[in-house]
């Protein structure tokens, strides 16, 4: 079985996606971005027959078997829409919607037109996270108490991720912690608590939001204003493991016994994991990944929705005026 794609958006991230089709034994049917000329630089790049100026002449390419689309955060769900309308299936670029509500009707349009849906999160597919996984499992460094993450990405050029309204770090990357730990640790009660930071424009430029997964504690801090380190901490009763890049992570170390130990797994473009696990299921009739299912999404998205809410109040539990000493509080 080959998938016959078409691509929606000529992005930032798509070149990695198309590679990623390829080594998934997959091809590439047709490339559209709202610039005729850049879906034809890049099909051409590529090798790819068809190039359209018009998202809608993908929907209706009777050669296009599922569509996966790169557009910006608002325009998500408009066009996941379009294309399970006109029958294709559909991987989407994080976040799946802006709000639970808005996901929640998207899978289940989706399941009302028997076709696949499934939020593109590359973290889960990845060997490292895997290997993590089967740590927790077998509790090879006791019980997981604590994670710390931290990601930075510095004044992003695309002007919608500045838009209050889709754009900054909560929109654009919270998903990478949450649906990554909620794959992890399989939660049955989550906690969550954030607080940041807005530029001019509205978007939230810096934020650190506090999860309580059952019992783990969980702090993870994203940043478009200063660079940080890009990495996520695991710390066990018997030792902690560190993963650089954890999103997209080719490589982690644990430390043991005051031993260092580096586990390795090389790879060019690590979206071939998420590409051959879309292959699988399509191949095995699935309409639902169970790996990144209707509900890690909607669960995110709920989680997104409640974090946009206190960030967007006001309101402070205490506040110390400039003036005030610490004597009169």
């Amino acid at each position: 079985m080959v998938l016959h794609y078409g691509i929606i958006a000529v992005a930032a991230i798509t070149d990695r996606f198309l590679h990623a089709v390829v080594e998934a034994g997959d091809t590439i049917e047709a490339i559209a971005s709202r610039s005729l000329a850049k879906a034809q630089e890049k099909a051409e790049e590529y090798g790819v027959r068809k190039a359209y100026g018009a998202y809608e002449q993908v929907y209706t390419d009777p050669d296009v078997d599922i569509v996966y689309i790169a557009v910006n955060n608002a325009n998500h769900g408009k066009e996941i829409k379009a294309a399970l309308h006109h029958g294709k299936h559909v991987v989407c670029e994080k976040p799946i919607a802006l709000s639970c509500e808005e996901a929640r009707e998207l899978f289940a349009f989706a399941k009302q037109k028997q076709l696949f849906l499934m939020e593109a999160q590359k973290s889960l597919f990845l060997p490292v996270t895997q290997d993590i996984r089967d740590i927790l499992q077998r509790q090879t460094l006791g019980k997981l108490r604590q994670v710390v993450m931290s990601a930075s990405f510095s004044n992003p050029a695309a002007a919608w991720m500045h838009d209050a309204l889709q754009g900054g770090v909560v929109y654009g990357s919270a998903s990478y912690t949450i649906e990554y730990l909620h794959y992890l640790l399989q939660p049955h009660t989550i906690h969550a608590s954030a607080m940041g930071t807005q530029e001019a424009q509205g978007a939230i430029d810096r934020v650190s939001m506090n999860f309580l997964f059952d019992d783990v504690l969980v702090n993870s801090r994203i940043s478009m204003k200063e660079e940080t380190p890009q990495q996520a901490l695991f710390y066990f009763d018997k030792g902690d493991i560190r993963i650089p890049n954890y999103w997209k992570a080719r490589e982690y170390f644990i430390m043991l016994h005051g031993v260092e130990q580096r586990k390795k797994h090389p790879c060019v473009y690590e979206m071939k994991y998420e590409a051959a696990h879309i292959h699988a299921c399509l191949e095995n009739g699935l309409l639902e990944s169970p790996i990144m299912d209707a509900k890690r999404s909607t669960v995110c998205c709920f989680l997104v929705d409640e974090i946009m809410r206190q960030l967007s109040s006001k309101e402070a539990l205490y506040c110390i005026d400039e003036e005030e000493s610490c004597y009169d509080l």
